[in-house]
This record gives structure tokens, C-alpha cells and sequence, in this order.
């Protein structure tokens, strides 16, 4: 087969039957039915110009050649055939699409002499431009710099993380990643710490309220965290080049940008507090609080218009228009104003966003909590948008929407982060990181809460014992006023300022603290309870109803 004529993946004709390709598999990925039946091997193939095609290997061709094909295996292919491109997803741009028939013949190949890897790597700056066809797959590679808490499946859809990557201009771009990706990144970020480089093959674009995001496809995605591979070398070489080094361009809080996994953020990065004690927490400090949502702090203002680039404000102006009028007076026009001055030289477009303040109960206290838009979504399955349109088209855009009163009486986990002017004014209203509803994570959180009670009213039971005993002991010798003068009264453990009849409490619990006056007077060996009763007979000493033994002064020369 070496001998004969090789065809360019770019000379293929609809014409041709008999030929032959020499390729690199550079994907590969399978797919299997539910009995675990091999149903059909997908590919993207490229020749030693470069050139790709896509591949499919259909039942029962895929169970015939599933075991000769590895990814970036070399083969010669020999009498395919072409067919549409028409999937959902094209991962190759073009209008054909290999297939294997009944004469199709597949050998390994040792002498190819194309490249590595050939990747089509998408412009950030077209993704948010919507430059880029989403019906065709692309390439994407950046830095990875900040990534947010797994998501565990609901409902229909599949666990998911969501992170935001830079390029080597600084723009940045949102990925969301589901099912077994999801889980990559996760492990990933669960072992290491600090900014990453990520290259995905075979990503799509989807537009989400016009912003784009980049995921992946079911099967033919493939993820390079970090890989040693040339495209990944190169692309930190320049980064570092770019800015300095790479430690210093991911110093920008490279610790804390990363974010953890859900449970490692609400169970071991950040510590548990009643909500009574938020308080004591210093600027900039974080905390984890368990509590219900009980009532709406304000039921007028429940969303605000905010900026699609940033989620900040949006701010209606009125400005001069350059136009003229009939009556030669310039003419005001509105025009919308972010209010972050990073937004100063784009086009603002708004769209309502969550903004609602609640009042939240925990086990001891109450707090004031606000709720933005991305949390209130992931609650109600919701957006501000959705419910405005609902209202408009009743004619009540101001009504409070009866939809939200789903939040009330939701157990929550909530992380807060404390603002200046909670220390400065020691406000009562937080704001909020992160929120869950996650069984596992509140039922850990509420043994937590549990134990710390215990372990307070722990606390507070010694001080009383110690307070009861304290006061069992200063009421020695003080039960008989009239039987002991301040000389023979042991007020050594009675504090200054604090008067025997102060000290002498009838209502302080007994103790086995309470002490025979024999046991504190060294002189009289035989006083026993008190002095103004009768001794009780000692047993064992020979004596019933002995006298007490007094000393004899010594008398001076």
C-alpha cells in the first residue's frame, strides 16, 4: 500500500472511489449504546500538509476497526467514502465528511511526516464580538485565572464549573464545562493551587443574555491542563514575556482567585459563625453562616439594571444631542452610563438583574443579606428579565413578584465577605459570596453548629460551677455571724470590697467544694461543723464525745 498513490485530504472529489490517504488521527472518541455496544468511532483526521477532515466510523464498521485506530496513530486509509458534513457541530469546517464502507481497509503507517497537531484557535475578541460560527467547533488556549465552585447535577442537567480564562491580551472570556470535564477541572484545581494554562480542543460557543460563553461538546472535546506540548509552552513563554513572569502576572491574588469546590469552600477554606457573632470579623474577612430566609427587607426595589459587560449599575443620562430641531434648540436624548469606569469607552447595553435584600434567622441571631442576581437564578431557576416581561404584559412592572416568595423559609448556607462599612459603621447588612442548598454541606454545618452550642453551654456550665463554688467556699465561718470575729475568719478567698453577709448566699448551690472548718484551721484539730453546736463523736479514735484540746500560752520571762 506504501506504493500507492497517496491523495491529499484537499484533493478528495466526489468523483473518486479508489484512493488513499495518509493521515494522523489527532482525535479520536467513541460512542457506545446502553448494553455497551460500540455504536460508532468519531475522528478528526489530518494529512502531512496539514489539512483535517472529520471521520466517522459507523456500526458495524466501528466494531470491525474500532481496535486498529489510537489517537495520534499514523494509518493509510484506503477506499472511504464521502458524505455530508451536516451534523449540530461541525469540528471541521468543510462540506464532506469521510466515512467507512465494506471495502474500506485501514493499515498502520511508520513514515509520516506531518505536524504534531494542527489547532484552530479562536480570537477572544471574536468571541465577544459573535465573530465566530457557532455551528463549527474551535480551538481555545489561556490562562486560567479564576474558578468557581463545582456544581452538582439538578434536575435534567449534568454537574458543571464555570471559569474565566485570559489571552495573551488580556481579554477574558467565560468557559463552562460539564460532566466528566467539569470533573478534569475540578481534580485539578482541587490539587493545585495558583493559575493555569488550559487548552481545549473541539470547543463551541453558545451566547447566554449576548455573552459569550465557551463549552464544551458531548464527546469530541478534549482538555490539555497544563500538557507538556508545544502549543502550551509557546503560549506561556509569551505570557511571560507579556508580563514579567508568569508567578508575577499570576500574583494577582493567585491564591485566592482560584476558588475551591463547593464543599471545600463552605466546609474547610472559610470558617463557621453564628450569625451573632458576625461582628467580630475584620475587613476584608469571610464567613460561612447557616440560617433561613424568613422575610423580604424591601419588596420595592428587587432588581436593577445592570451592564452585560461588568454587572455593574447602569445610570440613565440625559445629554445634548448634536441634532437641531425645528425650533433651533438642541434636543436631549437618554443614554445609558456604567457606572464602573473600566466600561468608560464601550457601548452599554443593559438587562435587569437580582438585587433583593432579605432577613435571614440562624440558631442565634438575625442578619439583613443581599441576594444578586447569579444566586437568585441558581434559586428559582428564574431571571429578573423573565419576570419583568411576565408583569409587563399585565400591565404592573412595579408588583412584586409572587415568584420570589418561593426563597422564603429556604434553609440556606451562605458565604458573606465584610465590607468596610460594615467595620467602619458596624452595619448589619452583608453582602453575599456564594450560596448553597446543598444537603450534604448544611447538614455538616448544622453538626458544626450543634457542637459549638454544646461546647458553649459547656463553657458556660464551668463558670457557674466555678462561680457556685467560689461562693461555697466564701460562705465558711460565715453562717454564725456571732460565732467568729474577722481574726479567725478565713477571708483570704474573699475578694476586696465584698462583705461576709454579701458573700454568704443562701441561694449558691451546694458543692463537694464546701469544706469542715477542721480542715481549715490549723490551731483547733478537733472543730468540726460549727461552733455552736455540740461535737459529733469521731469513730475510730477511742473518743466519744471528746473535749477539744487547748493550748497553753506560753507565758514570757
Amino acid at each position: 500500500m506504501e506504493n500507492r498513490k497517496i491523495s491529499m485530504i484537499s484533493e478528495l472529489a466526489l468523483s473518486q472511489d479508489d484512493y488513499t490517504i495518509k493521515v494522523r488521527v489527532i482525535r479520536l472518541w467513541r460512542q457506545t449504546s446502553w448494553n455497551q455496544q460500540l455504536r460508532m468511532i468519531g475522528m478528526i483526521l489530518m494529512d502531512e500538509m496539514g489539512s483535517k477532515i472529520e471521520c466517522n466510523v459507523d456500526k458495524p464498521f466501528a466494531s470491525l476497526q474500532g481496535k486498529s485506530f489510537e489517537e495520534y496513530g499514523d494509518y493509510y486509509i484506503h477506499k472511504p467514502t464521502l458524505g455530508l458534513n451536516e451534523g449540530a457541530i461541525k469540528f471541521v469546517d468543510g462540506p464532506h465528511k469521510l466515512y467507512f464502507q465494506y471495502n474500506t481497509k485501514v493499515t498502520k503507517c511508520i513514515d509520516f511526516c506531518g505536524p504534531q497537531n494542527s489547532f484552530d484557535f479562536a480570537d477572544f475578541q471574536q468571541l465577544h464580538d459573535n465573530a465566530i460560527n457557532p455551528k463549527i467547533s474551535f480551538d481555545v488556549i489561556g490562562n486560567v485565572f479564576r474558578c468557581f465552585p463545582l456544581e452538582p447535577a439538578k434536575d435534567r442537567q449534568e454537574k458543571k464549573i464555570t471559569f474565566k480564562m485570559e489571552d495573551l491580551e488580556g481579554h477574558e472570556v467565560f468557559v463552562t464545562l460539564w460532566g466528566r470535564y467539569a470533573d478534569e477541572i475540578n481534580a485539578y484545581v482541587s490539587k493545585h493551587t495558583g493559575h493555569f494554562v488550559l487548552l481545549i480542543q473541539c470547543a463551541k460557543l453558545k451566547l447566554v443574555r449576548d455573552r459569550p460563553y465557551v463549552n464544551n461538546t458531548y464527546l469530541a472535546t478534549k482538555l490539555y491542563i497544563e500538557d507538556d506540548i508545544e502549543e502550551i509552552t509557546t503560549f506561556k513563554k509569551s505570557l511571560q514575556a507579556k508580563k514579567g513572569s508568569l508567578t508575577s502576572s499570576v500574583s494577582r491574588t493567585s491564591g485566592s482567585s482560584i476558588m475551591y469546590s463547593l464543599h471545600d469552600d463552605f466546609l474547610q477554606k472559610n470558617s463557621f459563625h453564628q450569625i451573632s457573632a458576625i461582628h467580630e470579623l475584620n475587613e476584608g474577612g469571610c464567613a460561612v453562616i447557616l440560617g433561613t430566609i424568613k422575610m423580604f427587607e424591601d419588596t420595592r426595589n428587587w432588581y436593577y439594571n445592570a451592564c452585560k459587560h461588568c454587572k455593574s449599575k447602569v445610570q440613565i443620562v440625559k445629554v445634548s444631542d448634536e441634532t437641531v430641531n425645528g425650533l433651533d434648540q438642541l434636543e436631549e436624548k437618554e443614554i445609558m452610563v456604567c457606572t464602573n469606569e473600566k466600561c468608560k469607552d464601550k457601548l452599554i447595553t443593559a438587562e435587569p438583574s437580582f438585587m433583593i435584600k432579605v432577613r435571614v434567622q440562624g440558631l442565634v441571631g438575625v442578619v439583613s443579606l443581599t441576594i444578586f442576581d447569579r444566586e437568585v437564578r441558581n434559586i428559582l431557576k428564574l431571571s429578573a428579565a423573565d419576570l419583568l416581561s411576565k408583569y409587563e404584559r399585565f400591565g404592573n412592572t412595579s408588583q412584586f413578584p409572587i415568584e420570589l416568595n418561593a426563597m422564603i423559609d429556604k434553609k440556606l448556607a451562605f458565604k458573606i465577605v465584610v465590607k468596610t462599612f460594615n467595620v467602619s459603621r458596624f452595619g448589619r447588612s452583608y453582602n453575599i459570596s456564594k450560596i448553597t442548598d446543598n444537603v450534604d454541606i448544611i447538614s455538616a454545618l448544622e453538626k458544626i453548629e450543634k457542637k459549638s452550642r454544646i461546647e458553649q453551654d459547656m463553657d458556660t456550665e464551668s463558670v457557674n460551677i466555678i462561680g457556685s463554688e467560689f461562693a461555697s467556699q466564701e460562705t465558711v465561718g460565715c453562717k454564725d455571724d456571732t460565732s467568729h470575729t474577722a481574726d479567725n475568719t478565713p477571708v483570704s478567698n474573699i475578694p476586696s470590697g465584698i462583705s461576709s453577709r454579701t458573700v454568704n448566699n443562701l441561694n449558691s448551690p451546694p458543692t463537694s467544694a464546701k469544706r469542715k472548718l477542721v480542715d481549715v484551721y490549723d490551731l483547733d484539730d478537733d472543730v468540726y461543723e460549727s461552733a455552736t453546736k455540740p461535737n459529733a463523736p469521731r469513730i475510730g479514735d477511742g473518743k466519744v464525745g471528746g473535749t477539744t484540746k487547748l493550748l497553753i500560752p506560753k507565758v514570757e520571762k
